[in-house]
């Protein structure tokens, strides 16, 4: 029954859950083993891997002992409070003079919108930019990214696939990897040789399509953050979820513990394309 009932969890963690109801599980798993409801709950209640769900949530919850609910969600979570209260690591940087200077070197005028997002980044810890298609993310993080590496920031970029991953370096000049890569994945263990012992060598960490981020990767990606070093995280906050557990973008932004900003402006070029206006929300009948 104890199996049944992993098996059943693990089946919702390939859909993106973290855990499930117990009125969820019971059926599921009563359906998948054939046998009477009061059997599951009774391997429920004598299983350690039963959990109280959040304050918020009335109910109790299940999660698989891989992904207990006050484990690796709590650790990310307490991570990312740590990294708001503190400062960044590059020295104090004069906003009016930095936006002028930046365009004058990529030749493009930045939005308003864009501009208060570059004033918010430059003096963040950690940060969110999120929006659809065709907002200017790419052109707000490469102004960011020339202004910081003019004050030699070192500057570490990663995306979850090697396609966003390779879209990246096109966009930026710089060398992008994916998460994995950038982590050093060990074939023999299946974990990461990047870790708090062992972190990466960076001050600013961007994490590009960070909604294809699962809670058990943006964990190692935690761990493996020098203490020193600030995070930016950028991706389309209305794509669909991790295919892992959780929906780690979304869940940051809700929390409002994380400066987050929310670019909604179509740009002429991006506007030109039907795709591109029909993909935002606003824009659908």
């Amino acid at each position: 029954m104890r199996a049944g009932i992993s098996y059943a969890l693990a089946e919702a963690m390939d859909e993106g859950h973290c855990g499930l109801p117990v009125e969820e599980l019971v059926p599921l798993s009563e359906k998948l083993l054939e046998i009477p409801a009061e059997l599951v709950e009774t391997a429920i209640r004598l299983s350690s891997r039963a959990v109280p769900s959040s304050p918020t949530i009335s109910k109790a919850a299940v999660a698989s002992s891989s992904l207990h609910f006050t484990e690796p969600r709590r650790e990310v979570a307490e991570k990312l409070r740590t990294l708001a209260v503190g400062k960044p690591p590059w020295p104090s940087i004069d906003v009016d003079k930095a936006i002028p200077w930046v365009e004058q070197r990529t030749k493009l005028a930045l939005a308003d919108s864009q501009k208060a997002a570059l004033r918010v980044a430059l003096v963040s810890n950690v940060m969110v930019i999120t929006g659809g298609p065709g907002v200017g993310k790419t052109t707000l993080v490469n102004s960011l990214l020339k202004i910081l590496r003019a004050k030699s920031v070192t500057i570490a970029l990663c995306a979850p696939t090697g396609r966003a991953a390779k879209r990246l370096s096109e966009s930026t000049g710089i060398e992008a990897k994916t998460i994995h890569r950038l982590l050093e994945t060990d074939p023999r263990t299946g974990t990461f040789r990047r870790n708090e012992e062992e972190p990466l060598d960076c001050d600013l960490l961007v994490i590009d399509e960070t909604s294809m981020v699962d809670v058990p990767l943006m964990r190692a990606v935690l761990r493996g953050l020098p203490e020193r070093a600030a995070l930016l995280l950028v991706g389309d906050v209305d794509q669909l979820p991790s295919v892992g557990p959780g929906q780690v973008l979304a869940d940051i932004i809700a929390s409002a513990s994380v400066p987050a900003v929310r670019l909604t402006e179509v740009f002429r070029q991006a506007a030109e394309s039907r795709i591109i206006v029909n993909a935002h929300p606003s824009t659908m009948a």
